[in-house]
């Protein structure tokens, strides 16, 4: 299968929606769409990590700093073994406008290692994350760039950079970094916020459109932390969760799975296999086949291609993941009447809460859970009504409506911030 490089896909879906506002006839003369497609900085640097067993690998690592014009650079850190410094320039790229669309002030930025982060011992896993900060020391900071939790980190690795960070500055500095544990200055709400964000989108989607829960169906593909948390709330909605998948297979029961069994069953093994002899195992890519209500792609980039949008049959499609669609897979789904809630809006909950942590670190406070996720309710929901009002004036779709806002508000700034 022919790879998909994630940035394209993400300047496509931007030039198209730009020339559709008309971005350089409004501002003639400022080459604006140059300016919002390149990466103010971007690190490719190498990692020299000594294993356990006295050798030493050496690892590729990458950041990213995309966009501050409304605010200090804003993105998390994954480590996998196939990322690229492409993924994370496009990742930095969805980041501004993901918080333009939510109106919170950052830009964005994105980290990365390639490596198979499952396979290290923990020594290992905390002497890579340590040299990763390391090695940026100069160029994060809590008003420059804050780093955060991704694919396979959380709190356990922001706890390790802001251990390092603190001994290279001399002084601790909590909001170095987000998504730490508790203990440790991180945001109760935070582990939840990306899955719920979505769901508290979905849930405002399907008000407006006259879906009972009771009555409606889900699945989810990907089942790390947003899945987990997006099938909980579907669950607790009265949504029947009928598949959810991860890369060992997909389970499957049309009276619907125990959405508290499945997650406590991956949690203690890693794995869906072997969830009960009561589900069903498919093959993971046998998801897209399920007839549901709703689809919450909560995977990597680029998993609804075109030749999987035609199977999907569902009424909506909540991204968690970040850019799981393909340009042509929208068209396609769009034509085809399938609504697909955004990336850039519907997992936007992760970095909001992330700013709220930012906020309390900042002034010293500690927010309660009921606080911090009436806010992050309020901040969805509002975002998704703006969203959903300019699709509707506009005839358009969710995503071309989310960019077309977020393109203007970013634009905007560096009009008025001037181009030096």
């Amino acid at each position: 299968m022919t790879q998909i490089n994630p940035f394209e896909t993400a300047v496509s879906t931007f030039r198209h929606v730009a020339e559709i506002i008309g971005l350089d006839k409004e501002h003639p003369g400022q080459d604006l769409i140059n300016r919002m497609i390149t990466p103010d900085m971007g690190v490719s640097f190498r990692i020299s990590l000594q294993m356990d067993d006295g050798t030493v690998r050496s690892i590729d690592a990458f950041r990213v700093q995309f966009n501050d014009d409304r605010g200090p650079y804003k993105g998390g850190v994954r480590f996998h073994p196939q990322v690229t410094y492409d993924e994370v320039k496009a990742l930095a790229f969805w980041m501004y406008l993901k918080t333009a669309v939510v109106n919170i002030p950052y830009g964005g930025a994105k980290g990365g290692i390639r490596v198979d982060y499952k396979a290290l011992s923990l020594p290992e896993k905390e002497r890579l994350t340590k040299q990763y900060f390391q090695s940026l020391h100069g160029l994060i900071g809590p008003k420059v760039d804050i780093p955060a939790p991704d694919v396979n980190t959380g709190p356990r690795e922001m706890a390790w950079g802001l251990d390092r960070l603190r001994k290279l500055s001399g002084h601790w500095d909590y909001p170095v970094v987000t998504g730490k544990p508790i203990d440790l200055g991180g945001s109760l709400g935070r582990k939840e916020a990306t899955g719920r964000g979505c769901i508290f989108v979905t849930e405002a989607y399907m008000k407006d459109n006259g879906i009972e829960p009771a009555k409606a169906t889900a699945s989810i593909q990907g089942f790390g932390n947003g899945g987990q948390w997006a099938a909980n709330d579907l669950h607790a909605m009265g949504v029947k969760v009928v598949a959810v998948s991860d890369t060992s297979c997909c389970l499957h029961s049309e009276d619907g799975l125990d959405i508290p069994a499945v997650v406590d069953h991956k949690v203690k093994t890693g794995t869906l296999a072997g969830f009960s002899s009561k589900v069903d195992e498919i093959g993971t890519e046998k998801l897209w086949d399920v007839p549901v209500t709703v689809v919450v792609p909560s995977a990597l980039e680029n998993s609804i291609t075109e030749e999987v949008a035609q199977r999907i049959k569902a009424e909506v499609i909540a991204e968690v993941a970040n850019g799981p669609t393909t340009p042509k897979a929208n068209r396609y789904l769009y034509e085809s009447g399938i609504t697909v809630l955004p990336d850039i809006l519907a997992n936007a909950g992760g970095v909001t809460v992330s700013y709220y942590e930012w906020v309390q670190n900042t002034q010293g406070e500690s927010w309660t859970q009921e606080v911090v996720e009436e806010r992050l309710k309020g901040k969805m929901v509002s975002a998704y009504r703006q969203v959903a009002e300019f699709a509707k004036e506009k005839e358009t779709s969710m995503r071309t409506a989310a960019y077309a806002l977020a393109i203007e508000k970013v634009a905007h700034a560096m009009i008025e911030r001037g181009a030096q």
